[in-house]
C-alpha cells in the first residue's frame, strides 16, 4: 500500500507520530540525514545544469568550423578526383650568407 494511501486512510496515525515528533522538540536525525542529502544533490544538479549549458554553447561554437572543414575537405576531394588542379609552387626567399658562419654542405 503507498504512503500517502496510509496517511489518507488513518489521519490518526499520521497525528500520533507529528505529536510524537512534536514532543521530541527536535528534528529526528533521519530527516536532518535527508535534508543533508536534498541540499546536496540539488547543488549537484545546479551544477550539472550550469556545465550541460556551457557543453551546448560549446557544441553551438564547434558546428561551424566543422561543417567548413567537412565543405572544404569535399571540394579538395572532388578536386583530387577531377585532376583538374593545378600543383604551383610558391617562390622561396634567397638567404643572405653570413660570412662568419659558414653553411654546412647540403643547405642552400
Amino acid at each position: 500500500m503507498p504512503r500517502n494511501a496510509l496517511t489518507q486512510r488513518h489521519p490518526d496515525l499520521r497525528n500520533a507520530f507529528y505529536d510524537q515528533v512534536r514532543a521530541r522538540g527536535q528534528t529526528p536525525d533521519s530527516e536532518k540525514r535527508l535534508r543533508q542529502q536534498v541540499r546536496k544533490l540539488k547543488e549537484l544538479r545546479a551544477a550539472d545544469a550550469e556545465e550541460i549549458t556551457h557543453l551546448k554553447s560549446d557544441v553551438e561554437a564547434l558546428v561551424g568550423p566543422l561543417h567548413q572543414s567537412i565543405t572544404e575537405n569535399r571540394l579538395l576531394r572532388q578536386q583530387l578526383a577531377d585532376h583538374t588542379t593545378v600543383v604551383r609552387t610558391l617562390p622561396t626567399a634567397t638567404r643572405v650568407r653570413d660570412s662568419a658562419r659558414p653553411i654546412p654542405p647540403g643547405v642552400s
